[in-house]
């Protein structure tokens, strides 16, 4: 399924959800996938195991944040997670190790940010990685 990148202000609707979109994109801005072709970044990610990726960001420090999500699929801007369904990282946590990824395909990961009313920001900046 495809999903489109969105800006923190055309997709949010309150200036509390602006407010989250913002800070998550200043945080993690460009999440970075280490061990094999990334790209940007002052957050970064390891993978010491075959078909996993561990993905780390900086921080929301918005106080409404309830938690983050990951997205990830095998072409760019196509997650396997529809809108609102990526795998769930909750509050407080900054790393997430996706498994089960077959070794040797590239895959594209982004992150969100979503608070206590359920608002999600925009996608973060997509990175590929190609899984060991």
């Amino acid at each position: 399924m495809e999903h489109p990148q969105r800006s923190a202000g055309a997709a949010c609707g309150s200036s509390a959800r602006r407010c989250l979109g913002a800070l998550l994109l200043l945080a993690i801005a460009s999440l970075l996938i280490a061990c094999g072709g990334s790209s940007g970044g002052a957050t970064n990610a390891t993978s010491t195991t075959a078909g996993t990726a561990t993905l780390a960001w900086d921080p929301v420090t918005d106080a409404g944040l309830q938690g983050y999500r990951v997205y990830y699929g095998t072409h760019a801007g196509t997650y396997l997670q529809s809108p609102g369904q990526g795998l769930p990282v909750g509050n407080g946590k900054t790393t997430y190790q996706v498994t089960g990824l077959s070794s040797g395909a590239t895959y594209y990961f982004a992150v969100t940010a979503y608070d206590s009313q359920g608002d999600e920001s925009a996608y973060s900046n997509e990175v590929l990685k190609v899984i060991p």
